[in-house]
């Protein structure tokens, strides 16, 4: 049974519980942070064992597609530039190496919604025969595989690097005849339009040219699918975005420069077609093909670097960006 004086007791102790309280939040600091814990250690371990298992899955699941698509990339000479596109998106990849060596991987669940979608995809792909789109759903399982593992800010990085692996898959034929023969005709048609820069002339009849020079029988030249410029555009686009990865500028900059590589790869194209009719009649048939021909598409990459460095200048002089701010003109 409790006396009065421990009931004054209780009573006493709860009623100043309050103000002691009051006196010790007034006593410390007023804006001292809350203690943090400190971060877990970056398990690395896991991230290597994450990789390695998802480079075992890759080859096991995909070994048929990578199978098809060497098979495609030795048999067809429009695609023969698959062999260089791995290696174009390292090179992109050792561009941002510094960006991405000081990122802490902090993967993503996300990843995991993406990699589901990226095997179902296979699945349906290879179920209904349409084996040009494996390197679809592979990017795919790219993408979320670098989601899971490292996470968002990785991901920013190297989203073009795994986009840009596109240009070494086959599209559906249907879809590359389609683009194979527009690319044609617009060589043909400009490689006609820049004869008379080398004092000849012709005609143009699909992918057919017919050239003139003096008062001679006109000479008749094909643009074959190897000269449609598909290998081209894959070179001029890789060195515009590499332009544009190496230097320091706005991204809508960089977005534009990467997008002239299609009127560049388009009109140097059109340039190796014009310069194949002229040497054709010049130097002989054997210089309009094989081994001459493909040098001279070789030769393109100067001017398009040229080009791609011109617009680049013209960015820089147009848009200059200052560091100071204005200072306001007093009233």
């Amino acid at each position: 049974m409790e006396t009065q004086d421990t009931k004054r007791g209780r009573r006493f102790r709860y009623s100043d519980a309050p103000a002691a309280a009051a006196i010790t939040a007034d006593a410390a600091p007023a804006l001292m942070p809350p203690p943090r814990l400190p971060a877990p250690p970056l398990n690395w371990q896991w991230v290597w064992l994450s990789l390695a298992g998802a480079g075992i899955c890759l080859i096991w699941f995909y070994w048929r597609c990578f199978v098809f698509l060497e098979q495609r990339w030795i048999s067809n000479a429009g695609w023969s530039h698959g062999f260089v596109v791995p290696l174009i998106s390292a090179f992109f990849i050792r561009l941002r190496w510094d960006a991405l060596r000081v990122l802490t991987p902090n993967g993503s669940l996300w990843g995991v919604a993406v990699l589901v979608v990226g095997v179902i995809g296979h699945v349906l792909f290879s179920a209904t025969g349409q084996q040009n789109l494996w390197g679809l759903s592979l990017m795919v399982l790219l993408f979320g595989l670098t989601l899971f593992v490292f996470g968002w800010d990785y991901l920013k990085i190297l989203w073009l690097p795994i986009a840009f692996l596109g240009f070494a898959m086959p599209p559906p034929d249907v879809l590359y005849n389609a683009m194979t023969l527009s690319m044609q005709h617009i060589a043909a048609q400009l490689g006609v339009y820049l004869l008379p820069l080398f004092g000849f002339s012709g005609e143009c009849s699909g992918t057919v040219i017919q050239v003139w020079y003096g008062g001679g029988q006109p000479k008749t030249f094909g643009v074959e699918e190897a000269c449609a410029g598909m290998r081209m555009l894959v070179a001029f686009f890789a060195l515009a975005v590499a332009l544009a990865y190496s230097t320091d500028r706005p991204i809508w900059q960089k977005v534009l420069l990467a997008a002239c590589a299609l009127p560049v790869a388009i009109l140097c194209n059109g340039f190796r077609v014009a310069l194949t009719g002229v040497m054709g009649i010049k130097l002989g048939d054997q210089w309009a093909g094989g081994t001459a021909h493909q040098f001279l598409g070789l030769l393109m990459l100067g001017p398009a670097l040229v080009l791609q460095l011109l617009m680049a200048w013209i960015l820089d002089r147009i848009f200059v960006e200052s560091d100071s701010v204005p200072e306001a003109t007093p009233a």
